[in-house]
């Protein structure tokens, strides 16, 4: 996959990297979206980042494509 500047890669209204999401949730045992929002770490502003962090959680990617959460994988 290729990366360039238009790489989503965090939470525009927390201003925080997806990096230090992921830290974060795993330092605090966080393994949900709901559980990142109800700690107040991300994705309680404008909501475009949760499905991004959801497939954070899943796969601990930090960087993706625009819109690729949207594309469905080929299996």
């Amino acid at each position: 996959m290729s990366y360039d500047r238009r790489t989503v890669k965090m939470c525009v209204c927390h201003r925080k990297k997806f990096d230090n999401i992921r830290d974060e949730a795993k330092e605090l045992g966080l393994e949900s979206v709901d559980e990142i929002m109800a700690e107040g770490i991300a994705c309680t502003g404008c909501g475009m980042c949760r499905p991004y962090v959801k497939k954070m959680l899943s796969t601990g990617e930090t960087r993706f494509v625009p819109g690729d959460i949207y594309i469905k994988s080929e299996s």
